[in-house]
């Protein structure tokens, strides 16, 4: 299976010295390591398995025909493959995600996917990720756009909606989204992807957030106020929240604003992710 930048690969001593010793990237290993609250890359299927039920993580794990979740791979490279009808993953908000009910927060999501988004989606918006109350209510979310006879067939967009104070048509998605037009994906290839963000609730017109492609900055908005309420115990962090039938690997959640040096090392990281963002589960 090819991939677009290395994953769980083999380095020699002598180079994670030089980036954990000191080199130039010892910096962003250090904030990466210290305000990541989830990392999960499914290469070890009993050890989700028993995360799932010691932390009450909502799973989906049930089968039916054909299998809601296919877990491929093993201990050196596993993924969670949807197929079309596949139920979501999701995980608890509670202390997996950044959300700060008394003052303003930021944060951030990476994640690989795999996927034809020209061929392999049936319905308009099918949405790899999203937490929040509804599609157009209190919502951080990635889907893709297929709706539209005079654009490209696909594209990805990261939106950031605040609390529901009025209808959202499409002059509000235009300006709350990020597009991205270029998805000339294959369903064997794997992209990277990085939604960050940051002073949502600070009561002032000083948020911003990002979308980046393949270590790509595609986009940003800011000086914007954004107000986001939500009860965060019962708030679930989805994957495949909508229709998407695709794969997905190496999910990992921030509570820090993610600059852009900090996204090109997820994109093609010194050190394998599951070591430099192994949380104790």
């Amino acid at each position: 299976m090819a991939r677009c930048a290395p994953r769980l690969i083999a380095i020699p001593v002598a180079a994670l010295c030089f980036s954990s010793c000191g080199g130039p990237e010892k910096k962003i290993e250090e904030k990466l390591a210290a305000n990541v609250l989830f990392f999960a890359n499914f290469d070890d299927r009993s050890r989700f398995e028993a995360f799932t039920k010691k932390k009450g993580t909502v799973a989906a794990m049930e089968t039916s025909s054909p299998p809601r979740h296919e877990f491929t791979g093993g201990k050196e490279d596993g993924f969670v493959s949807f197929a079309n009808g596949a139920t979501y993953l999701s995980y608890q908000a509670k202390d997996n995600f950044p959300y700060d009910a008394g003052s303003s927060w930021s944060g951030g999501v990476s994640f690989w996917l795999s996927v034809d988004p020209n061929s392999d989606f049936k319905e308009k918006f099918p949405e790899p990720f999203s937490v929040g109350k509804k599609w157009d209510d209190a919502v951080i979310f990635v889907d893709f756009d297929k709706s539209r006879k005079d654009r490209p067939p696909s594209a990805l967009r990261f939106g950031c909606y605040p609390d529901k104070t009025q209808k959202v048509g499409e002059e509000q998605v235009k300006q709350w989204t990020i597009r991205y037009d270029r998805l000339n994906w294959k369903s064997d290839q794997w992209h990277h992807i990085v939604v960050t963000w940051s002073n949502i609730n600070s009561g002032n017109a000083d948020a911003e957030y990002a979308l980046f492609v393949d270590g790509e900055e595609i986009g940003r908005k800011k000086n914007i106020r954004r107000d986001i309420t939500w009860n965060v115990d019962e708030l679930a962090i989805r994957f495949n929240n909508y229709a998407y039938s695709g794969k997905i690997d190496e999910i990992a959640i921030f509570n820090t604003m993610l600059d852009p040096a900090d996204v090109i090392y997820l994109y093609k990281p010194k050190r394998p992710l599951n070591i430099l963002l192994k949380k104790d589960r």
